[in-house]
């Protein structure tokens, strides 16, 4: 769960950054929090669903563990951007110290998960998972009850530029 929420904390600064997830992810609103789908699935092992070359060839670097842990073999960081590891960075620097339910917690402070809050936590939505729209991520929450502050703090105008002009599937 902590490379999940780590996943997350990047590929929203991304987004808030340079206009895309990083990651090239889909995301969906769990009970504990946001969650990559590709990465979820590559964790566990299982082919994601629309899995790329890459993506399958991932499998052979994680080792199962334990029920909660994973090994992952050294990757070569020349393939990924410099903005992604910015992204990287910023996560780790802002979050790095923190255990894993803190992280989940954290998660849902933010609108692109709290919009499914109810319907999760009811168990309404008839699912476990549920997409989440990547346009949600520009915006900022309205009261923090996890953190104190919020890292992700932007420039408005900026933001709302990027999420104007935001290219990418509307949905996760």
């Amino acid at each position: 769960m902590y490379l999940l929420k780590m996943m997350f904390f990047a590929d929203r600064y991304h987004i808030r950054h340079f206009g895309f997830v990083a990651s090239g992810d889909t995301y969906v609103a769990m009970k504990r929090g946001p969650v990559g789908s590709a990465t979820m699935d590559i964790l566990r092992k299982q082919m994601p669903r629309q899995a790329n070359s890459t993506e399958m060839s991932l499998l052979d670097d994680v080792s199962v563990v334990s029920e909660n842990d994973v090994e992952i073999a050294k990757q070569d960081d020349d393939e990924l951007s410099k903005s992604f590891i910015r992204s990287l960075d910023f996560a780790l620097k802002t979050y790095g110290d923190r255990s894993q339910l803190e992280l989940s917690a954290i998660t849902h402070d933010y609108p692109e998960w709290k919009k499914h809050e109810t319907a999760i936590n009811s168990g309404t939505s008839g699912t476990k998972s549920i997409p989440m729209d990547f346009k949600d991520f520009f915006d900022n929450p309205e009261t923090l009850k996890y953190s104190k502050t919020d890292p992700f703090t932007d420039d408005k105008d900026f933001l709302r530029a990027l999420k104007d002009d935001f290219s990418g599937q509307s949905s996760c």
